[in-house]
């Protein structure tokens, strides 16, 4: 039996599901805000910003889910003048596929993953492939600060420095 998948949707084989993609449950829960985002700038007379920046605000409160949904907005706004109608990117309103990702999805994930742990060499790798070969330099810029906003910080040099002074407890 054939599908219809729409103007913007990978055929099945494509897709594969989120939890195998290797995104923590911050990056995970981006996808239905950067469907609808994209959704949004696609036809913005059907959908809503402020479904968005309210869905982003409940979950996360205001102070960080308003600039988290605005950081993402600017990102979708980019990418869409970058890739245009070649972007392929699932609609939010399909439960069907919300636990499923496309080619375009999954490397804008990664992306944003490995950003957000200071490895910009490789991002910039999955940036190149989600581009086409185009190494946008805003899109780049709107995905760094992205990341450093909501940074998962960076590993911490563990010291076992027994040479000088310190405090114990007991």
């Amino acid at each position: 039996m054939q599908r219809d998948h729409g103007p913007h949707c990978h055929p099945d084989p494509e897709l594969l599901p989120l939890h195998v993609i290797g995104c923590d449950a911050f990056e995970r829960a981006l996808l239905p805000l950067l469907r609808d985002l994209m959704e949004t700038c696609r036809n913005p007379e059907g959908r809503s910003w402020n479904a968005v920046y309210g869905a982003a605000a409940s979950r996360w409160g205001a102070r960080t889910g308003l600039p988290l949904a605005y950081g993402l907005a600017r990102i979708s706004e980019a990418l869409l003048r970058v890739k245009g109608e070649r972007l392929q990117m699932l609609d939010a309103a399909d439960t069907a596929h919300a636990a499923e990702v496309t080619r375009d999805e999954r490397l804008l994930l990664l992306l944003l993953h490995l950003l957000r742990r200071n490895h910009v060499l490789a991002g910039q790798d999955f940036l190149f492939d989600l581009t086409e070969g185009e190494m946008d330099k805003e899109l780049m810029a709107l995905a760094l600060d992205f990341a450093r906003r909501h940074s998962c910080g960076t590993p911490r040099e563990v010291r076992h420095d027994t040479t000088g002074p310190h405090l114990r407890i007991v």
